[in-house]
C-alpha cells in the first residue's frame, strides 16, 4: 500500500503523476498546491477533493480554484 498527496494506492503503479505540483497547504479536503504552469494538466481531480482547493502557478503567478461537481480547475 502507498500513500501519496495524501491518497491511499494499492501499488506504487497507480500513483499519479502530478509534475511539479506540490500540496503546501491541507484543510479538509480542500488543498492548495504550488507547481509550474507547464503542468497544469496533471492537477489532481480526486474524488474527495472540494470545492474552494486553490493551485498557483509560481512561474507565471497564475491562479487556479478547484470545482468539485465538475472536477475541473478553472483559471482565477
Amino acid at each position: 500500500m502507498y500513500f501519496y498527496d495524501g491518497q491511499r494506492y494499492d501499488s506504487q503503479a497507480d500513483v499519479p503523476d502530478l509534475g511539479s505540483w506540490e500540496c503546501v497547504q491541507t484543510d479538509g479536503g480542500k488543498r492548495t498546491y504550488w507547481g509550474l504552469s507547464k503542468d497544469i494538466n496533471k492537477l489532481p481531480k480526486y474524488d474527495d477533493l472540494r470545492t474552494g482547493s486553490k493551485a498557483v502557478c509560481l512561474d507565471t503567478g497564475s491562479c487556479y480554484a478547484y470545482h468539485a461537481h465538475t472536477k475541473e480547475w478553472y483559471s482565477m
